[in-house]
């Protein structure tokens, strides 16, 4: 039977205004992105960048979500492009990405602040 966990992963910053920066990594999640929620921090700047990436190695490695210049709450649905047998992209499919591993939120551009950021990762488990 399947179940849906949500991870909470905050993120504190440090450093000057509007270069301060931060990550945090996940414990190891199982199961496929439903979607994710970002809620900054009220005084977090519009020049933040956020980075969601795998935080291992092997066939997971890359970024899962990039956002640039924001501070704008929002709930975001994740998808990879599917490939066929030759790694060829398939036109208009996308599907969930799938964890077996860590992963880590980072934020770039931002101002010191305790949880600049608090990701709700929502994954639906086997």
């Amino acid at each position: 039977m399947s179940s849906i966990q949500t991870v909470r992963i905050a993120v504190t910053t440090t450093g000057n205004a509007g270069a301060a920066t931060g990550s945090t990594t996940s414990e190891i999640l199982f199961g496929e992105i439903l979607d994710i929620y970002l809620d900054f921090h009220g005084s977090t700047p519009a020049t933040t960048d956020t980075t969601i990436a795998y935080a291992t190695g092997g066939a997971g490695v890359g970024n899962i979500l990039v956002v640039t210049s924001s501070a704008t709450d929002a709930r975001i649905a994740p998808r990879q492009k599917c490939v066929d047998n030759a790694n060829a992209a398939i036109t208009n499919s996308f599907d969930r990405f799938w964890l077996n591993g860590a992963i880590t939120v980072s934020l770039a551009e931002a101002d010191a602040l305790t949880d600049a950021l608090v990701a709700y990762v929502r994954i639906l488990r086997p």
